[in-house]
C-alpha cells in the first residue's frame, strides 16, 4: 500500500532527511509483500516464503530498525517475522522519538484535524497517542466522537474480504460522517490504505501524519 501512495514514502524521506538519519530503503525498486494477503488467505507456505525473503533482505541492510509505515505491514512485521537485534517500529512512535530528542523541529499551523485510528494500528496493536501527540504539534487536534478501539473502520480493510463494493461503500460514509462531528477542517491518519480510500469519499482534504509532520517540520541545519 505504501508503494501506491507515493506521497508517504516522499514524505517520510524528507522527515529523515532532516532529522540527519542514516537510512536505506528496503522497497525502493517495488520490494516484496509482507504476505500479509497470503496469509489472510491461507496461503501458509507461500506467506512464510516471502516473510524467509524479506528477513534476508533486512538481515543484509546491517540495519538495527526497520521503519514502517502502514500498520498492516508493521503487525505483521512485529508478529510474524524472526528479525531478532532489530527493532520494528511504526513511523509515529519513531518520529515522536526524534522530536523528544531535539532531532526534528516541528512548527504548528491553524489547521484543525480529526486523527482516524486505524484499525491495526489501533486495535491490533494498541497505538493511539504516538499520532496524535505528533499532530498536536504540529497542528492543532479535535476528537471525533467515536475514537480510540470504538473508531469505525475505513471500508478498506483487507480483514474484509467478503464484503462487497456497497457494504464497504457504506463504511467509509459512516467512518467519514463520526470524523465530520469534530468539525475539524481536515482528517490525519497513519495508514496509506485508510488515506486511500477515505480520499475518494471525504468532503475535505484528507493527509497521512507523514505528510503533516513533514509540511510543518524545520529544514535541517
Amino acid at each position: 500500500m505504501s508503494q501506491l501512495t507515493p506521497s508517504i514514502g516522499r514524505s517520510v524521506e524528507s522527515i529523515l532527511q532532516k532529522a540527519n538519519m542514516d537510512y536505506v530503503w528496503m522497497d525502493r525498486n517495488g520490494g516484496l509483500c509482507c504476505g500479509r494477503p497470503l496469509l489472510m488467505a491461507g496461503r501458509m507456505d507461500e506467506a512464510r516464503q516471502i516473510a524467509r525473503k524479506n528477513e534476508e533482505i533486512i538481515r543484509k541492510s546491517q540495519a538495527d530498525t526497520l521503519l514502517v509505515s502502514c500498520p498492516i505491514c508493521y503487525k505483521m512485521f512485529k508478529e510474524e517475522y524472526e528479525l531478532p537485534g532489530i527493532q520494528v517500529i511504526h513511523y509515529s512512535e519513531f518520529f515522536n522519538d526524534l522530536v523528544k530528542k531535539g532531532k526534528l523541529k516541528i512548527t504548528k499551523s491553524d489547521v484543525c484535524y480529526v486523527f482516524h485510528d486505524p484499525c491495526e494500528l489501533g486495535r491490533g496493536c494498541g497505538i493511539y497517542d504516538a499520532p496524535r501527540k505528533l499532530i498536536g504539534q504540529a497542528a492543532c487536534i479535535s476528537e471525533a466522537d467515536k475514537t480510540r478501539n470504538e473508531s469505525i473502520c475505513c471500508g478498506g480493510s483487507l480483514g474484509s474480504i467478503t464484503l462487497g463494493f456497497a457494504q464497504r461503500e457504506a463504511m467509509t460514509k459512516a467512518a467519514l460522517e463520526n470524523l465530520y462531528t469534530s468539525k475539524a477542517d481536515a482528517i490525519a491518519t497513519a495508514c496509506p490504505l485508510c488515506l486511500a480510500t477515505f480520499a475518494r469519499y471525504a468532503d475535505r482534504p484528507v493527509h497521512d501524519l507523514a505528510e503533516i509532520l513533514d509540511a510543518q517540520s524545520l529544514p535541517k541545519q
